[in-house]
C-alpha cells in the first residue's frame, strides 16, 4: 500500500530571496515562451525532438538548470495536448 502525505507549508523568503524567485519564475516564464513559439512554428510535440532543438538554447540564453529546461518542455507539451483535446471535443459536440 502507498500513502502520500501532503503538508501545506508557508515560505517566508528575505528579499533577497523574493528577488531570486522573481528572476527564477521570470526564466521559466520566457523559456516557456520562446518554446511555444517553436511548437506553434513546428508542430512538434514529441520531447525527444524538441530537446534537440531547443536544449542548448533553454539553458545558455534563458539561464534554466537542467531539471527546468525539462519542466518548461513537459509544460509546454501538456498545454499544446490539452488545447488540442480541447479544439476536438468542441469540433465534435459541433
Amino acid at each position: 500500500m502507498e500513502i502520500t502525505i501532503t503538508a501545506k507549508i508557508k515560505i517566508c523568503p528575505n528579499m533577497d530571496q523574493v528577488q531570486l524567485l522573481k528572476e527564477t519564475l521570470s526564466a521559466y516564464k520566457n523559456g516557456c515562451n520562446f518554446l511555444s513559439g517553436v511548437v506553434f512554428e513546428t508542430k512538434n510535440l514529441v520531447q525527444a525532438k524538441l530537446h534537440k532543438v531547443t536544449y542548448g538554447e533553454l539553458r545558455s540564453v534563458y539561464n534554466l538548470r537542467s531539471q527546468m529546461a525539462q519542466s518548461v518542455m513537459k509544460t509546454v507539451i501538456a498545454r499544446y495536448k490539452s488545447a488540442q483535446s480541447n479544439v476536438n471535443v468542441i469540433v465534435g459536440i459541433l
